[in-house]
């Protein structure tokens, strides 16, 4: 909601709980007093319960008082004055009987009224909330409406040398309402005159004149604002029948500086002078602004159209342009804009050009020449051409750029370098960038660069492991030259290379037979082979073997009814090591195998999708038991690896149509059995 009524800049709709907020002014030896509440439903319960006013004496003589001295200014609540007392004075003020429609008229609308001036403030707002801004807004133009709307009050009771604070608020039970009172300091020593409003401007404009003044410096004294104009700068008429208010004034975000109103004119040509005076919130009319003179003045409509440009045998530019005969008498010549390019920005390259002229010459020629002719007014307005381009023939290309280099480094900052091409009419380099040896190279710069420097950024953590650059020159023609030679940089390794994995083992008498998957990334240049006693832990790891390409090996070395921990890693050629493959728990057994696991079979379930194994284990000296699982034409891999106690499994990972081999082998204390094998097709 808007509120015109007591200083808008001091009310907020916004606030969490009703205020009473409170402003002063010193007259004559007198303290007046304005106050509002910030709610329409707080203004209303307010007007039935009232106001009360304490004054406290908290400085005398200069000096400050130990316990400030407490006056009651009223001992009942302050009230909006009855019905009748309105009756004889709405016959004279327009501000009173808004005040009185607004406090007791059965319905309050705003019709028929247009959007400017105090209509913009009410206009479209509901019935409360237009009484509520109407009751301010009377009160602020006229403080005699506000003292009998309950709203202001005068105190007469001073004295000389004694600094007051006053504190207002609502005789309203705080069982209906919580209201937040208001309060205020006043030296009534520190009388002020209202100042004069500042920096009033006048511009002219084709019948109508836009005035502008500063509203920022005196928004805490003025609220509203009448314009009066006159034709002999003597007597003045004002041009609303209402004040002025600033619309902008409840903005949160930005501060509002100044105040505009255009007049609109019957005709150009005639002098008008103008002053504004500023308005109080207690209804006090200011000093008047400085006045300013101006007036009307035809609207600048004829615009140059630039015809051709051509070179002539000095190699300088001819420029004609068209314009109405006419309006010369309308300017007072015109002016040759020039730019490097379409969107400028332009310079003024000549000025002064004779209304009469329909070309110029322009002799600093550059590679590209894009001109404007602009119409210089009488009244300082100006109409501009569209854009005229020209530009001499140049077919030659800049030689090719020579000596790129580049560093990649470790964050992947790509820096560029290369020797500069001397032509002088260089305009900047583009350069260029690929992923792959033999695919096109990409553009990545958006315009010619300048320097014969570029910094470029690389994802080093990727799987390519190189990037490539070019680099062309482009003149100021925009004729392009050959590619410079091609670069190569490495991109720094900090990625590891994939894990090996171990794909197969097995135990026999002359040790424990590995198998693995070498890692897949193509800079590994070494395999390491760990093994690990897992009964002497604490000695660590064991590098066994090292390889680039060979896949398996054999621990001779093993010694029966010992359990070892097998681990493989892949280095690469900056020294970057793999995770290591998941390990290999084995015991190695040189024991004749015993047959020790019996009836392993499996049962297809294809309802469920599934196959249930099962077996029987007859020797007590079993500690687990490993199964087996491989479709047709695969390697074997480890299943489970299960406790001794456990005799079946239920295998859900199969797929319809094929055939599955399962094995198992159980591990004793002492070596291992026999293996076992089911093959279900499922």
């Amino acid at each position: 909601m808007i509120l015109s009524g007591l200083i808008c800049h001091r009310i907020s709709a916004q606030d969490t709980i009703p205020q009473v907020k409170v402003i002063s002014r010193v007259d004559d030896g007198k303290v007046m007093l304005r106050w509002a509440v910030s709610t329409p439903v707080a203004w209303q319960k307010a007007n039935t319960y009232g106001y009360t006013i304490e004054r406290f004496t908290v400085k005398r003589n200069g000096q400050l008082l130990a316990e400030p001295e407490k006056k009651k200014i009223n001992t009942t609540p302050i009230q909006p004055q009855p019905l009748l007392a309105w009756k004889n004075v709405v016959q004279t003020s327009d501000y009173a009987a808004i005040m009185a429609q607004a406090l007791y008229g059965e319905k309050f609308q705003v019709e028929n009224m247009q959007q400017s001036g105090i209509a913009q403030i009410i206009n479209k707002a509901k019935e409360s909330e237009q009484r509520f801004s109407f009751a301010l807004l009377a009160a602020d133009m006229d403080f005699e409406t506000a003292k009998m709307a309950g709203l202001g009050y005068v105190d007469t009771d001073i004295q000389e040398g004694e600094i007051y604070f006053y504190s207002i608020k609502t005789a309203i039970p705080q069982e209906i309402m919580q209201v937040g009172t208001g309060s205020i300091y006043v030296d009534p020593s520190k009388e002020e005159d209202l100042p004069k409003p500042i920096a009033l401007t006048a511009v002219p404009q084709d019948k109508s004149i836009l005035l502008v003044w500063d509203y920022e410096s005196f928004k805490a004294i003025y609220t509203t604002y009448y314009i009066e104009r006159s034709d002999n700068g003597t007597h003045f008429n004002r041009l609303e029948g209402a004040p002025l208010v600033n619309m902008d004034n409840t903005s949160k975000t930005t501060a509002v500086r100044r105040m505009y109103y255009t007049d609109t004119l019957s005709q150009n040509d005639k002098t008008y002078h103008y002053r504004v005076i500023g308005i109080s919130p207690f209804g006090e009319h200011g000093p008047p602004s400085e006045i300013v003179t101006t007036q009307g003045i035809k609207k600048l409509e004829a615009t140059p159209h630039i015809s051709k440009t051509e070179f002539d045998a000095s190699g300088a530019i001819q420029v004609y342009w068209d314009f109405e005969k006419e309006a010369e008498s309308e300017i007072t010549g015109f002016e040759l804009n020039w730019a490097p390019q379409e969107k400028g920005p332009y310079t003024v390259a000549k000025t002064a050009i004779s209304p009469k002229s329909r070309k110029t010459i322009f002799k600093e020629v550059a590679p590209s020449n894009y001109f404007k002719v602009t119409a210089i007014g009488k009244n300082n307005q100006k109409t501009t051409s569209f854009a005229a381009f020209a530009q001499a023939v140049d077919s030659i290309p800049p030689a090719s750029p020579v000596g790129l280099r580049g560093t990649v480094d470790t964050l992947g900052i790509v820096k560029l370098q290369w020797q500069a091409n001397i032509e002088r009419d260089i305009l900047g380099y583009r350069v260029y960038k690929g992923s792959l040896e033999k695919e096109e190279l990409v553009q990545i710069t958006v315009s010619p660069i300048p320097e014969n420097t570029f910094v470029d950024t690389v994802q080093v953590k990727s799987l390519n492991k190189k990037v490539f650059y070019q680099v062309i020159a482009v003149d100021k023609r925009y004729n392009m030259s050959g590619y410079s030679e091609k670069i190569i940089l490495k991109k720094p390794d900090v990625v590891p290379p994939s894990s090996p994995i171990f794909s197969a083992y097995t135990v026999k008498e002359d040790g424990i037979h590995l198998h693995w998957i070498n890692s897949s990334s193509n800079d590994v240049v070494e395999h390491q082979l760990y093994r690990q006693n897992t009964t002497e832990a604490k000695k660590g790891w064991e590098l066994i073997f090292k390889t680039d390409t060979i896949t398996k090996y054999t621990d001779t070395n093993s010694k029966s009814g010992i359990q070892y921990r097998y681990a493989i890693f892949a280095r690469d050629e900056t020294g970057l090591q793999s995770s290591p493959s998941t390990p290999l728990t084995i015991t190695m057994q040189r024991n004749t195998r015993q047959q020790v696991v019996k009836n392993f079979k499996g049962v297809v379930d294809r309802l469920v999708e599934k196959i249930d194994l099962s077996w029987k284990v007859t020797d007590e000296q079993v500690s687990e038991v490993w199964i087996y699982k491989n479709k047709k034409g695969e390697a074997p891999a480890l299943f489970k690896q299960l406790p001794s106690k456990i005799k079946n499994i239920t295998d859900t990972n199969v797929s319809p149509n094929t055939d599955y081999t399962y094995q198992i082998k159980a591990i004793l204390k002492k070596g291992y059995s026999t293996l076992e094998t089911v093959n279900i097709t499922y």
